[in-house]
């Protein structure tokens, strides 16, 4: 519940914060709008280490290894994707990089469970 509670406000506080920077895109308030998102992240963030921290001995080994693979992976992407940009190629954007993270973790957490089976 507190998950979903925080992804919804998330989801929110984005549409809110892209909405506001359009009228307020020369103010200063525009830093702090441009940021609003951020809060229901942390919120997210809490919410999964508290289901973290709640899981068996196993199931947290295998959310630490699939958590690591998402890591080694995100890391040698976007690692070799910065030298690939100077032959030419687009920049992504970092905002990419944790949603990124985020997918790989849970690609990679059904095959490590595998493992365990």
């Amino acid at each position: 519940m507190e998950f979903g509670v925080s992804i919804a406000l998330y989801t929110v506080m984005l549409m809110i914060s892209l909405t506001l920077l359009l009228s307020f895109s020369d103010s200063p308030w525009q830093y702090a709008i441009a940021v609003l998102p951020i809060i229901p992240a942390i919120m997210v963030t809490v919410a999964v280490l508290r289901g973290l921290k709640q899981l068996d001995e196993m199931q947290k080994h295998i959310q630490l290894m699939s958590f690591a693979i998402s890591f080694v992976i995100v890391g040698l992407t976007t690692f070799t994707y910065g030298f690939l940009e100077n032959t030419g190629l687009p920049h992504i954007p970092y905002v990419w990089i944790f949603p990124f993270m985020i997918v790989s973790w849970g690609l990679t957490t059904p095959l490590v469970s595998r493992l365990y089976q």
